[in-house]
């Protein structure tokens, strides 16, 4: 029989705690498109971002389902992620009490998105096989789509406001 490689409980709860980093994204980003739900087009493209978040997280739990098949290391400091999700929880809470506007709050994604680069998984595992290191590459592809409708959104927003 081969020698597997299994993830350490620690470093299962590290993947458990980034799928809740993924999770809060969504949250927020479902704040966003009920915030602007009376303009159609920009709630179905934060519901859209939204969604993508779902599925990073959905990889996330997929990867610790594996329990270390396939993977090698987890790369990063539990305490790091940990302290994400607060500040994360404290933006969502923030909006909630104090409604950004559309520019507000695309900048504020933006920034989200940018600040956790780092964090996704083709960051964060080593890969031992070569299949499933494809299939979580794939989600860092969409973060690069979605960071550039984002910044599209906010280039926008700003030509728009230039001509006021």
């Amino acid at each position: 029989m081969a020698n597997i490689t299994r993830l350490s409980l620690k470093e299962i709860h590290i993947l458990e705690s980034c799928w809740i980093v993924e999770e809060k994204c969504a949250h927020i980003y479902r704040h966003f498109a009920k915030i602007f739900a009376k303009d159609p087009v920009v709630a179905e493209l934060w519901n859209k971002i939204a969604k993508e978040e779902d599925h990073h997280a959905d990889q996330f739990r997929l990867a610790a389902c594996h329990l270390g098949t396939g993977i090698k290391d987890v790369k990063v400091n539990d305490r790091k992620v940990k302290s994400i999700i607060a500040k994360l929880e404290k933006i969502h809470e923030e909006i909630r009490t104090c409604h950004p506007t559309l520019a507000e709050a695309f900048e504020l994604a933006l920034y989200i998105e940018k600040s956790l680069a780092e964090y996704h998984i083709g960051s964060i595992l080593t890969f031992a096989d070569n299949e499933l290191s494809k299939l979580f590459k794939k989600m860092e592809l969409q973060d690069q789509g979605h960071l550039k409708m984002l910044q599209d959104a906010v280039e926008e927003i700003d030509a728009i406001e230039a001509l006021k």
